[in-house]
């Protein structure tokens, strides 16, 4: 499964900067293509080609498919939340100079290094929410085939 991630300095005075973890649409099926709403190449790239959030691919479809309400919303929590630590691991092994354990809304990097796009390789990783949850604590980057790709972005 090819992933894209993203550093984009946010911040003028200090180097704060966002990182953010993708899937290209086309990497899932046009069955959980269908039930993710959310469509957008978040700003960066080719406006035709759409990005999905770690949360959407790693979502059991059953959850995808729930309508709104207090169910789906717990759901969506948990979901999250291991999506954020799942990004975290793949995103320290992409920019080292990342450190959180949980993909942060705005990080500090005193380096401040510039904005970065890279695209790498990973096992497949959609609807894989509860052996993820089970066992995150073992995953590394390398356990989930992560490969860089440096040929370009």
């Amino acid at each position: 499964m090819d992933i894209v991630a993203f550093r984009t300095r946010i911040g003028q005075d200090q180097p704060i900067y966002s990182y953010r973890l993708y899937v290209p649409m086309s990497e899932l099926s046009p069955e959980r293509q269908r039930l993710i709403p959310y469509r957008s190449n978040f700003g960066i790239g080719a406006r035709d080609v759409y990005l999905a959030r770690t949360d959407d691919v790693i979502a059991p479809m059953a959850h995808l498919d729930t309508p709104p309400g207090p169910e789906r919303y717990a759901q969506a929590k948990a979901i999250e939340d291991i999506a954020s630590r799942l990004s975290a691991i793949i995103l320290r092994a992409l920019f080292p100079e990342m450190t959180a354990e949980t993909l942060p809304f705005r990080f500090f990097v005193p380096s401040a290094p510039p904005n970065a796009v890279v695209r790498a390789s990973i096992q497949d990783l959609t609807a894989r929410y509860e052996t993820l949850r089970t066992r995150l604590a073992t995953f590394t980057p390398e356990l989930i085939g992560a490969r860089i790709d440096r040929s370009g972005a």
